[in-house]
């Protein structure tokens, strides 16, 4: 991607959040979901009303990433940490056992049932096979759900992209699906990093943030 494309992608990006802030206050108001507001958003910036053309997959790529890292910071800063610190260790093994169990059923029924090859179903399975964040915050905090449930709900979908999107990338490779041994390591070694990096950052930066204040 080139250095005008990566400023484009952040200019709609930023576009895109403030359009998004301003609608949702709107649409509390009239007591609409916050949902709608996103994907209302995601229309308008289509190719059939502003015309960006999301076949350059780059574009897409940065936009999507750059969205998904506001979605998730905004849910973390929302959510209490005595809501879901006792719901850690069950959300971990839903975020990933449960993404795994969800992929491999839906490629089984992709591929049996529609008959794609087993490289494509396992990669749709990948791409649906997470439950949505922005879903997740936006809609769960206006049902009344017991806390115990609802911090599960929201761990888990805060924890579950990255397994997702791990099995996204191993199973679209051009040089065709990994071992089993190779997928299992590479998902132990990811998440460990980035889990690694993001308690280092966090804890930096809660630091910083008391000594600037």
């Amino acid at each position: 991607m080139t250095l005008p494309q990566l400023y484009l992608a952040l200019l709609i990006g930023c576009v895109t959040v403030l359009v998004s802030i301003a609608a949702i206050r709107a649409t509390h108001r009239l007591g609409l979901p916050a949902l709608l507001v996103f994907l209302g958003v995601g229309i308008l910036l289509g190719e059939g009303v502003v015309g960006i053309e999301f076949e350059d997959f780059e574009l897409a790529q940065v936009i999507g990433t750059f969205a998904l890292a506001l979605i998730l910071i905004e849910g973390g800063l929302s959510t209490r940490w005595n809501t879901i610190s006792a719901q850690l260790a069950p959300a971990s093994v839903l975020a990933t056992c449960g993404v795994v169990v969800s992929v491999l059923v839906t490629a089984v029924g992709t591929h049996y049932l529609l008959g794609f090859s087993w490289q494509f179903s396992l990669v749709i399975g990948a791409v649906i096979g997470s439950t949505d964040a922005a879903a997740v915050f936006s809609e769960l905090r206006g049902v009344g759900l017991p806390k115990r449930l609802s911090g599960l709900i929201e761990a888990e979908s805060g924890l579950n992209d990255a397994p997702a999107m791990i099995l996204v990338l191993a199973f679209a490779s051009a040089a065709g699906l990994p071992s089993a041994g190779n997928l299992i390591g590479t998902l132990i070694w990811q998440l460990a990093a980035g889990a690694s990096i993001g308690l280092a950052v966090g804890l930096a930066g809660a630091w910083l943030l008391r000594r600037l204040a």
